[in-house]
């Protein structure tokens, strides 16, 4: 059994409309390789920075596919968004321009912001329009220290 008959092979075990999805997003990175639109990479979710190449995808519907329609977004379902998503990572594609913004952020506003940050944020997310560090309504605080450890690193002081 070659490649091709084995992608083909899971492709078939679909639902019908997650199969159709699943070839025109493979038929979309295949031009798009094809014309030069992208190099593909194996780390490119995390440093494939191309606001372009994030645009064309909001132009497909395939950014922002979960958020829901009242809020700019496409109001498509997490399956949905897992087939475009799987097939992004297998081709390599520059996602990280909207990756953060799209995957953590919008759920994030969606569950825990105001409406004035959901009608703000969550449309130019679904356009490509902002970065993580753009969509981040305020400062993140990133706790670096394990659980169970210690507690923060501390300053020394004059006694000690």
């Amino acid at each position: 059994m070659n490649a091709q008959a084995l992608a083909l092979g899971a492709v078939a075990g679909l639902p019908e409309g997650l199969r159709e999805l699943r070839v025109r997003v493979r038929r979309f990175l295949e031009d798009e390789i094809a014309a030069g639109g992208f190099a593909p990479e194996a780390d490119a979710w995390m440093s494939g920075v191309d606001p372009a190449f994030s645009g064309r995808l909001a132009g497909r519907g395939w950014v922002g596919m979960t958020i829901p329609t009242a809020y700019g977004g496409h109001g498509r379902t997490a399956l949905e968004r897992y087939v475009v998503t799987e097939e992004l990572l297998a081709a390599g594609a520059p996602v990280a321009a909207h990756w953060i913004a799209d995957r953590q952020i919008a759920p994030s506003i969606l569950r825990n912001g105001t409406k004035q940050q959901k009608h703000t944020y969550l449309p130019q997310i679904a356009r490509a329009q902002v970065s993580s560090r753009s969509a981040c309504p305020s400062p993140i605080r990133v706790r670096t220290w394990p659980r169970s450890g210690p507690g923060p690193p501390r300053s020394r002081t004059a006694g000690g």
